[in-house]
């Protein structure tokens, strides 16, 4: 439910009553108005409600996912039993007690189909992996509510569309699990395979809002994973703006600002459609290697390089 309407969001702004706010550097948003933060348990009552074509699909996607990639299954939970070896012999009881992995999911619409499928399978084998190292998880995920800016563009446009508005779109952040949740505790990423869910992508503020959910006074060693298959991507922010860059720039200030705070961020890129290549970063042109390639990058992340 909104608590305000595009409208008078619009008209506020027209008349001198707020403005787009700086979100550090030039990177500017319009509006947070229409943002919102979600628990994915949630999702099936604030997603529109699906046809039956959408609710038979969403079921298909969830039976495949349980019942194939049985042979990916085991090569991956070898891996997983090797990495927990690992841990165990390379860092101390109170270091695994000490450190926190979030894992910040791209729900993107170019996710849509096995690219998903392979995302959820692989952080779901990281995080029963790092669990039995006694290392805890988070796992986030971050898309926009609507296509085309929704709200709002809608305001904007209200506001007699100012030039360069900055972010013009409504965010949606899921939160799949806590890193404060009780070891073991249910989760269900099946959920990011609902239809409706995936739209834009606004990477850097979605990695500024993880950072500051790892709190680094209980945490020594807080690591961030961003599985992504692409560039920040929203339509109605690059028309409206004359920097067809703003968003990827943001993105890289953000990596630099969190990793001046002792933030470790690592990215697992699923594709080829990447334009650039972070300090850590595993690479998984097939979907299918997305849990090796994320087992690999957990495993440069928390172990140092003088332990091999």
């Amino acid at each position: 439910m909104l608590t305000q309407s595009p409208l008078f969001v619009g008209l506020k702004y027209r008349f001198g009553g707020c403005q787009a706010s700086a979100k550090g550097g030039d990177y500017r948003v319009f509006t947070t108005a229409f943002d919102e933060t979600v628990n994915a348990t949630d999702l099936p009552r604030i997603l529109p409600k699906s046809t039956p074509r959408q609710g038979a699909s969403f079921e298909e996607a969830v039976r495949r996912f349980e019942s194939e990639f049985s042979g990916e299954r085991i090569t991956f939970g070898a891996a997983a039993a090797e990495l927990v070896r690992n841990l165990h012999a390379r860092l101390t009881e109170e270091n695994r007690a000490r450190s926190v992995v979030s894992f910040l999911i791209d729900h993107s619409g170019s996710m849509r189909g096995l690219r998903m499928l392979s995302a959820i399978l692989a952080v779901e084998t990281a995080v029963d992996a790092l669990e039995n190292a006694g290392i805890a998880t988070e796992i986030l995920g971050f898309t926009t509510r609507n296509w085309r800016g929704g709200h709002s563009r809608r305001a904007w446009r209200w506001a007699g569309k100012p030039p360069n508005p900055g972010r013009l779109c409504d965010i949606r952040y899921i939160i799949y699990g806590t890193a404060g949740r009780p070891s073991k505790m249910p989760w269900d990423l099946r959920q990011a395979l609902r239809p409706g869910l995936l739209h834009e992508n606004i990477d850097g503020e979605a990695l500024e809002w993880a950072g500051s959910r790892l709190d680094p006074t209980r945490w020594d060693r807080r690591i961030i994973c961003v599985i992504s298959d692409g560039a920040p991507v929203d339509d109605s922010t690059l028309v409206a703006n004359e920097d067809r860059t703003l968003l990827v720039r943001h993105l890289e200030t953000v990596e630099s600002s969190l990793r001046s705070t002792g933030i470790t961020i690592g990215f697992l890129l699923l594709g080829q459609e990447h334009v650039r290549e972070p300090d850590l970063h595993e690479r998984a042109a097939e979907p299918e290697a997305a849990g090796l390639s994320l087992l690999k990058l957990i495993r440069r992340a928390l172990i140092p390089p003088e332990f091999g």
